[in-house]
């Protein structure tokens, strides 16, 4: 292995190291270019620039395999929501596009992914879903994840919530962002990046399983439902995970406490 990290919180400790100020989301954000100008710039940004940038990073710089892809055939013509494991940094934003091509991804993030001065616009058209801190706008939050399923958009999730660089389990993490398909009766989709050995170098290889598609329980009410879709997905990630035969980082539990 290549170093040690320590933790005490697994729901909240974040090695994610960006040190970036945080910006509130605020009342007039906007989750989505509006009008003919915003849909070209979505346009010539997204698919002239990053589409083959994602494939050449994915693909060509940090060889990533994907495998399982096929369960996902059938479903490109609609929206659809897809929980991966937080693992990565550059990776993590990439992925969801890899995979959802050729419909384009958007992705629930925390507020620091637009909080960079001069970027805010950009991390838009790329996508970015900022979580408010504030209460009162997560009903505007919730409407543009509808928004995105409505264009046919794939809404990528990463329950975690906080990045654990190279961590080769699955952490615990909550059945409240799977409300979302359960409410707009979407169907869901799970990626694992797991970690294997090489025969040479230090930094392992990654692998990306795809599983699914899971469909809300119509016939249990929306928290049930919600909470069957975290466990289908929580069990095939774990699954997946199992299959991780290295540690590049190894994480240890510390108590925090005297």
């Amino acid at each position: 292995m290549e170093r040690t990290l320590y933790y005490s919180d697994e729901l909240n400790d974040d090695f994610a190291g960006t040190r970036i100020t945080r910006r509130d989301v605020k009342p007039n954000y906007r989750y989505f270019n509006k009008g003919v100008i915003g849909a070209a710039a979505k346009l010539l940004l997204y698919r002239v620039v990053v589409t083959p940038a994602v494939y050449i990073y994915t693909k060509l710089v940090k060889r990533v395999t994907y495998k399982n892809k096929r369960v996902m055939k059938g479903f490109k013509k609609r929206g659809c929501f897809i929980y991966g494991n937080h693992t990565a940094h550059t990776l993590d934003a990439a992925n969801p596009t890899y995979l959802a091509f050729p419909r384009p991804a958007d992705i629930i993030v925390n507020a620091d992914a637009t909080s960079i001065k001069g970027l805010r616009g950009v991390m838009r058209t790329l996508g970015a879903l900022p979580i408010p801190e504030d209460f009162h706008l997560m009903a505007k939050f919730g409407a543009a994840i509808e928004e995105a399923i409505d264009k046919k958009h794939w809404v990528a999730v990463y329950p975690e919530a906080h990045i654990w660089p190279y961590y080769t389990k699955i952490r615990e993490f909550s059945h409240v962002s799977f409300n979302y398909p359960v409410r707009l009766d979407a169907p869901v989709f799970s990626y694992t990046m797991t970690y294997k050995k090489r025969k040479r170098g230090k930094r392992p290889k990654r692998i990306v399983y795809v599983d699914g598609p899971f469909y809300p329980d119509k016939t249990l009410s929306a928290k049930e439902a919600a909470k069957k879709l975290r466990e289908e997905v929580y069990n095939a990630m774990c699954a997946r995970a199992e299959t991780s035969d290295c540690e590049y980082i190894e994480y240890i539990y510390k108590s925090n406490q005297a």
